[in-house]
């Protein structure tokens, strides 16, 4: 089927846009970060915490209990404030319940990526595959004559019949189509020429270490369809490829019985400017806690018992229509794990981290853990896992942190300087603060040491975004409120300024 991609490509780009180029803004808040800010890590001082028993049956009025981060920190369960700029075009509202971990000290924690075993690679493709058919892409993939021939014979139709767009890529802006409807017959032709007459299917699994392939050396790279008892299929690669150190990714290709999903198919977090409507129970055809039990079960057999269950969101699986519209075909849930160590929590975000400062560097990064999944009534429909941590020595084991007050000046100041360009050009700007949280995060100096981190506690701002303003004389609304997006994340130790995307 023949579609235009751009609309389903979007939709991809709003949560990978937050993998590209990004910058740390420019302010006096912005400090040292990774090896270099660790001096500024020191450890706090012991405090007792009392409170008076007003029974009369007791004697010692003065009674030691357990003092908690919180209460060191003098944060409330709840924070309400509201801040503009100048122009009042920006304005940040924010009504936020406050999460800390009920622990009584936060340490700064060495961490470098876990080596990639084959055990690890095993355990995975167990786990998703032990009654599937393996096989590598390149075989599966493969045309014969007569596949390509149709193709052909489509595309040079579309010639005959006038359409050099089949695909409605567009124009670029000398006018010239963007799809190259002749360098593509051409391509194909050659191609039939060394074809198969028919397919040799070559069973395959991941292989940890060093491979040669036709674009060179690669890392624990395998790309490959594994076909199930029930004839449901499934795409599954493993590589270590530039910011990743491990990347595994499972998407299901065919239904129960072989039926094909489209090549555009994408599972994506419900937010309210999905397209269909807000997913229930009932809608899904299965419970959470029965989502949540299925996705565990295949945790506990990948044999990753460092990660555990830290969220979930309400999902949809679209594909595009060929009038350009979005084709609903389903919804589930998105099920998110996360390290907890000493009781806290890695916070997780929709960012990847291990970005560019600019296009033209050339500096090796790494981004950060991640594992989740995309479950509805048929089972798991996709999972990525991404670069798995060892977690190293304890570099302060009790960490001096500022006031949550303070913590509360840098963001309301900084909520005004980090969205002063967008200002010039937007008619207005709201944010609604909903959730302040502390956790830990990885922050790191790829410029130094690309594969040594430290996990530092950080205050994180969830929410939703509103902006509007005028493009090419027309006007426009758009609403972000992805329920991972932290639109701020300030370092809980020296309240600089974390890129969330760049990891520093």
């Amino acid at each position: 089927m023949r579609k235009n991609i751009n609309k389903i490509v979007g939709l991809t780009l709003c949560i990978g846009m937050l993998t590209g180029c990004a910058h740390t803004p420019e302010s006096s808040l912005v400090k040292p970060k990774g090896s270099k800010a660790e001096d500024a890590y020191t450890e706090a001082e012991g405090v007792d915490m009392v409170k008076e028993d007003s029974s009369e049956n007791t004697k010692d009025k003065n009674t030691a209990v357990r003092t908690t981060i919180r209460d060191l920190l003098n944060a409330p369960e709840t924070y309400k404030s509201q801040t503009t700029d100048d122009s009042a075009k920006l304005v940040v509202n924010t009504d936020a319940t406050v999460e800390i971990p009920d622990v009584e000290k936060i340490s700064a924690i060495s961490v470098t990526p876990a080596e990639v075993t084959q055990d690890l690679l095993d355990r995975i493709t167990d786990a998703f595959f032990s009654e599937a058919k393996l096989y590598t892409s390149d075989s599966y993939y493969t045309q014969t004559k007569d596949e390509i021939k149709k193709t052909l014979d489509e595309l040079k139709e579309d010639v005959a019949n006038g359409n050099l767009d089949p695909y409605n890529y567009g124009t670029d802006e000398d006018g010239n189509y963007i799809y190259d409807i002749y360098g593509e017959i051409e391509m194909y032709e050659q191609e039939y020429e060394s074809a198969p007459e028919t397919k040799t299917l070559v069973e395959g699994r991941p292989v940890a270490g060093s491979h040669e392939t036709e674009n060179g050396t690669a890392e624990n790279d395998f790309s490959g369809v594994a076909q199930m008892p029930d004839r449901s299929e499934y795409f599954y690669k493993t590589s270590s490829y530039g910011s990743d150190t491990l990347s595994v990714k499972i998407r299901k290709t065919a239904k129960s019985g072989g039926e094909k999903l489209p090549a555009d198919t994408i599972w994506s977090e419900y937010t309210s400017f999905s397209e269909g409507e807000k997913p229930t129970e009932e809608s899904i055809g299965i419970s959470l806690d029965e989502a949540k039990k299925m996705v565990q079960e295949k945790v506990d057999k990948m044999g990753i018992t460092d990660l555990q269950f830290s969220d979930w969101s309400y999902a949809l699986c679209n594909s595009l229509e060929e009038d350009n519209s979005l084709s609903n075909l389903g919804s589930g849930y998105a099920i998110y794990y996360t390290r907890t160590i000493n009781g806290i929590p890695i916070t997780q975000t929709m960012a990847d981290g291990g970005a560019l400062e600019d296009m033209d560097s050339t500096m090796e990064t790494w981004s950060y853990e991640s594992l989740y999944f995309f479950v509805d009534k048929d089972g798991i429909e996709s999972m990525s896992y991404s670069n798995p941590y060892t977690i190293g020595e304890t570099k302060t084991e009790n960490l001096n942190l500022l006031p949550f007050s303070e913590i509360m000046k840098t963001y309301e100041k900084m909520m005004v300087v980090t969205n002063a360009d967008n200002m010039e050009y937007e008619k207005s700007r709201v944010y609604d603060i909903d959730r302040i949280v502390l956790g830990y995060a990885r922050i790191y100096e790829p410029s130094t040491d690309p594969h040594t981190g430290l996990l530092v506690p950080v205050w994180d701002f969830f929410g939703s975004r509103k902006v509007e303003g005028d493009y090419d004389g027309n006007s426009y609304s758009d609403i972000t409120d992805y329920p991972s997006w932290s639109f701020l994340t300030i370092n809980a130790v020296d309240g600089s300024i974390i890129d969330r995307d760049l990891g520093y």
